[in-house]
């Protein structure tokens, strides 16, 4: 297929060595340090668990260095706190479970993970059943969509209801996230039907439904990504059309019109993207599929630069970008992970970690400036509010 560049595709013709981890794994995250966490479990005496990797400079991927166990409930759903400090678990049965994360002194030793008392503890165990959890960019607050369609916004860690709506009449909440790019005053969301829509975050009203090209009919949305660039806050999709995976940019233009503005060349994937992530600096997107496949896209560019074809046996699950960006690891329902490097040319990773770095000192500064953002968003849908 011609629209399958090459040059910038990685092609392993022998499979990836794989780290067998003893349960089905669903989450992967990868904070600032040498260690990694996933989570995932099963039935019939397979373990529940968060497990602790670490990974070295060669590409090296170790075997469990300690491990947190959730009980008789597998953790099907996982996101980091901003700080690193904290994971929240979306609980197979419904519920979540929280893990309070303890860094060694020397950083390099394995961290000490714990269980949260308070009032999570308390307010934990009576939400319902989620299909994504994720955090506000400060932290602050909690966003979960569930099977039953609504969007529930909580403060954390205290688990205070914040606001809660319908986001979907009938169809469960794929994904759900607060838009850094608008100061966390958007929030994007996707449901199991493939519908992508934006909304206020401080009202629950909803501010625009993403439509496909017409040249693509029927396609469907897997997972929205916004992102805050020089040119305007960008929002990138994982789309599903004709079975493959493709991903699509939109741009919010000054006036608050947000357009259509790229599509990668043909499909990214030869099947449909079933992980969807940014890099730390935004430069990168990453995907994963049911073949088992990573891919890692350029986002200025929506060029691949990476392609691991079975880099797992069966589904893949979740993918995770290193805190410097020079590799991507993956995991699987056949309870595998694999760290791959991403190619060294395809950006410069370490201008990505300087980039990165200079976006966290410049954020405080920059929430100015994207709070007008999401008022301009607004403004042009006819819902100003102060941000």
């Amino acid at each position: 297929n011609p629209t399958l560049d090459l040059h910038t595709t990685l092609r392993m013709k022998r499979r990836a060595p794989l780290q067998k981890y003893g349960a089905p794994l669903y989450g992967v995250a990868w904070p600032d340090g040498p260690h990694a966490y996933m989570a995932g479990g099963g039935n019939l005496g397979i373990e529940n668990k968060v497990v602790v990797v670490s990974c070295d400079e060669r590409g090296k991927l170790s075997d469990e260095v300690t491990k947190y166990n959730t009980g008789d409930d597998a953790p099907y759903r996982m996101a980091m706190h901003p700080s690193g400090r904290s994971l929240v678990l979306g609980m197979t049965r419904g519920g979540v479970q929280g893990v309070d994360l303890q860094p060694s002194t020397s950083g390099r030793d394995a961290p000490e993970l714990s269980r949260p008392g308070g009032s999570f503890a308390s307010r934990a165990p009576s939400i319902g059943a989620l299909k994504c959890l994720s955090f506000s960019s400060d932290g602050r607050l909690l966003v979960m969509g569930g099977e039953d369609g609504s969007v529930r916004i909580v403060h954390w860690p205290s688990l205070e209801p914040k606001l809660d709506w319908q986001a979907s009449e009938d169809k469960a909440i794929r994904a759900a996230d607060l838009s850094r790019a608008h100061s966390d005053g958007i929030l994007t969301t996707t449901d199991e039907a493939g519908m992508a829509a934006l909304w206020n975050a401080e009202t629950g009203d909803k501010v625009l439904q993403l439509a496909v090209p017409q040249d693509m009919p029927r396609a469907t949305f897997f997972k929205c990504i916004a992102l805050a660039e020089g040119a305007g806050p960008a929002i990138y999709a994982a789309v599903k059309w004709k079975g493959e995976g493709h991903i699509l940019r939109w741009r919010q233009l000054a006036s608050g019109e947000i357009r259509l503005e790229a599509r990668s060349r043909g499909p990214v994937t030869r099947s449909p993207i079933c992980g969807f992530v940014a890099s730390p600096s935004g430069r990168l997107l990453g995907a994963v599929t049911p073949d088992g496949d990573q891919v890692v896209v350029t986002a200025g560019g929506l060029r691949r630069v990476l392609h691991r074809r079975g880099a797992h046996m069966t589904f893949a699950t979740a993918i995770a970008f290193s805190p410097d960006e020079k590799w991507v690891l993956s995991t699987s329902a056949d309870a595998s992970a694999v760290l791959t490097r991403v190619p060294s040319g395809s950006l410069g990773a370490h201008l990505a970690y300087i980039l990165a770095l200079l976006a966290t000192l410049l954020a405080v500064a920059a929430h100015f400036f994207l709070a007008g953002d999401a008022r301009a968003l607004l403004a042009a849908r006819g819902m100003v509010r102060d941000v």
